[in-house]
């Protein structure tokens, strides 16, 4: 073989070899649905993707924390909706036992329901989620309170992180919302109107109509409270979605590129290679022509 056909054939080689890198190029990518593979692909590219994909991982977990606290919320505000519900059936009680018609076994009946009542108000105020009491404050291990209806959690909030840099409160008052520093001392009043239905005392009786009512608010104070919490933790996800959306789909843009420009490349390799192949063929049936 002459120099002039060494020299031909050394080309068509390297332009084959880099038709064949080209093709399995593309066609790694195309079939991966990615660009960089490893940091020698592309290391700018390669960077970029750990960054965006370390945003991702911690955007996922700010989106596990405030899905769990707004859960929690929701639970609480629930919750303080059905104890609500019992102190407007409780005022109810009172006002029925509170007039003329009712006597004295009439309103020891009322007073049975009213610690009926008390006891179903007690287990809302002793309300959990997956172990975790909800009214207790820090104190999220043990019933917030005791039998007698008397408070043994704390007043302290918990709060979760939501964005970077920014927490809010995950936990609803219980001190507020069910005893004296929330204004009124519920479980205690109950007691009282019990005592009073049980001892057929009407002037008791009505003594306890304004307490009730005012309980009753006290409550939804702290439902609306929780509800406002909720609210919050859904504004914030809403946030942190449409931000892990952005990061998503620039990481698909810079990393992984468009599906049609890949399969349009690929099919521009795979010709390339053909033709490369196609060229040589001719060129060694040329030279065996020669000889």
């Amino acid at each position: 073989m002459r120099v002039t056909e060494r020299s031909q054939m050394n080309m068509l080689m390297t332009a084959q070899t880099r038709a064949e890198n080209r093709l399995d190029l593309a066609a790694r990518i195309a079939g991966q649905a990615s660009q960089v593979a490893k940091p020698s692909d592309n290391p700018a590219g390669y960077g970029s993707m750990i960054r965006k994909n370390f945003a991702l991982a911690i955007l996922e977990q700010h989106i596990d924390i405030a899905t769990q606290a707004q859960g929690e919320l929701d639970i609480a505000q629930n919750a303080l909706s059905t104890g609500i519900n019992i102190l407007t059936r409780a005022k109810e009680v009172a006002l029925g036992a509170n007039n003329t018609t009712s006597d004295a076994e009439a309103r020891k009946l009322a007073g049975d329901e009213i610690m009926m009542l008390r006891g179903q108000l007690l287990a809302v105020a002793n309300t959990r989620h997956a172990n975790k009491y909800l009214f207790g404050g820090t104190k999220t291990d043990v019933a917030p309170f005791d039998n007698t209806g008397t408070f043994v959690g704390n007043d302290q909030t918990i709060s979760v992180p939501i964005l970077e840099g920014v927490s809010a409160p995950v936990t609803v008052s219980g001190a507020k919302a069910f005893t004296s520093v929330g204004g009124r001392d519920i479980f205690s009043d109950l007691d009282k109107l019990a005592q009073a239905l049980y001892n057929n005392d009407t002037q008791g009786i009505t003594a306890s109509l304004d307490p009730l009512e005012a309980s009753n608010r006290q409550v939804v104070r702290a439902q609306v409270d929780a509800g406002f919490g909720s609210e919050r933790f859904k504004n914030a996800l809403d946030v942190l979605a449409s931000t892990k959306e952005a990061i998503s789909s620039q990481l698909q843009q810079e990393i992984n590129g468009e599906p049609t420009a890949q399969l349009t490349e690929l099919s521009l390799a795979r010709s390339a290679y053909e033709r490369s192949i196609a060229v040589t063929k001719e060129l060694l049936s040329m030279n065996a022509q020669s000889r």
